[in-house]
C-alpha cells in the first residue's frame, strides 16, 4: 500500500520550490521603488550661506544609474543626488577622478556638490567600475 507522500511526492516538490521562489522574489524586491521619473528632477534650493543650487537626481538601481547622462549648466552650483532606489544593489560608491567625486552611498539620498565645472563631459562610475554615467556641462 502506497502512502500519500510516495504517491504525490512530485506535487509536493513543485509546491515547495514555488514557495521558495516566491519568498526569494518578495525578499529581492522588498527594498525597491517601483518607478523613477524618466526625466531628471531639477529644482533650485538655497543653502544657509545663501548660495542657490540646482539639484539633479540620479537613480541608483541594481543595474546602474538612471538617467545615465545628466546635464548641468556651467557656472551654476549643482548638487547631484545619487538616490538609492533599492537596497539590493552592489553599487555602494560613486567616484570620478576628474572632478574629485568619491561618494559612499547610504540609504536613499546622497549629495555631491559641483561648483566650477568647465563645459565638457565628465564620466563617473561605481566603486567596482561596473556601471558608468556621465555629467554633461553646457
Amino acid at each position: 500500500m502506497k502512502t500519500l507522500i510516495s504517491k504525490h511526492w512530485h506535487l509536493m516538490l513543485i509546491g515547495f520550490v514555488a514557495l521558495i521562489m516566491g519568498g526569494f522574489v518578495l525578499f529581492y524586491f522588498q527594498g525597491s521603488v517601483s518607478s523613477f521619473p524618466a526625466n531628471q528632477s531639477q529644482q533650485a534650493q538655497e543653502d544657509p550661506d545663501k548660495t542657490k543650487y540646482e539639484i539633479v537626481t540620479v537613480g541608483v538601481k541594481g543595474d546602474g544609474f538612471y538617467p545615465k547622462n545628466i546635464e548641468v549648466k556651467a557656472g551654476v552650483p549643482t548638487k547631484i543626488n545619487f538616490k538609492k532606489m533599492t537596497s539590493f544593489t552592489c553599487i555602494d560608491e560613486v567616484q570620478s577622478l576628474k572632478i574629485g567625486m568619491d561618494v559612499y552611498l547610504d540609504h536613499e539620498n546622497n549629495y555631491f556638490t559641483v561648483k566650477d565645472l568647465k563645459p565638457g563631459v565628465y564620466e563617473y562610475n561605481c566603486g567596482m567600475y561596473m556601471y558608468y554615467g556621465t555629467i554633461t556641462v553646457k
